[in-house]
Parts: structure tokens; C-alpha cells; sequence
């Protein structure tokens, strides 16, 4: 019988996955700005390599809101790995953050 925890494949899968993260925003506005640069600095210390950002200004593209069923900026989907996840705010809560993207401390 084995007696390693379910957790630890899924961390090593993680660290083998490719993100792709799209992040919407209104604009430069303060909190999107905040939004944009906790998402960089996440994945560059728990993605390294691994990830890559689309950013979505709302204020000139609605209809990507309207498509995404995004009504709050800043929001950050999710997109691959699966299952989607919608996280909304500037992501300054990075334990919040990084268990959405399940996603541990171990994985920098």
C-alpha cells in the first residue's frame, strides 16, 4: 500500500503545467494597475516559465467582458490549467490567490 498523500502528485503535476491567466481590467485605473502588478510578481515567483498573462482593458473591449461573464474588475480567470477559476481584486491576498490557482508556497 502506499503511503503517499494525494496531495503531492498534484503539486508535482502543477509544476509541470503551463497557466494561462487573463486578467480584466478597467483601464489604468489604481486597482487594476495593483491587479496587474501582483499577478507578475506571483507568477514570477511560483511560475516561472510556466505562464502566460493576457490582459483584457474592458474599457475598450466590453465585449470580451461581456464573453468572459466578467462584471467586476480587476478579475482574473483561470483559463488552462482546468478547471476555469475566477478570482476578483487587485490579488493582493496571496495565500487566497494562490490557493485558487492551487497553487502552494512549496511550488516557487
Amino acid at each position: 500500500m502506499s503511503t503517499s498523500s494525494p496531495a503531492k502528485p498534484r503539486a508535482r503535476k502543477a509544476q509541470r503545467e503551463h497557466y494561462l491567466l487573463r486578467l480584466f481590467m478597467a483601464g489604468n485605473g489604481p486597482n487594476s494597475q495593483k491587479a496587474l502588478a501582483n499577478l507578475h510578481s506571483l507568477c514570477q515567483e511560483y511560475l516561472e516559465g510556466r505562464y502566460t498573462i493576457e490582459t483584457v482593458n474592458v474599457v475598450e473591449d466590453f465585449e470580451a467582458a461581456v464573453r468572459g461573464n466578467i462584471l467586476v474588475t480587476p478579475a482574473l480567470i483561470l483559463v488552462a490549467p482546468l478547471p476555469r477559476v475566477v478570482v476578483l481584486g487587485n490579488l493582493s491576498n496571496i495565500p487566497t490567490v494562490l490557493a485558487a490557482l492551487r497553487l502552494s508556497a512549496g511550488d516557487s
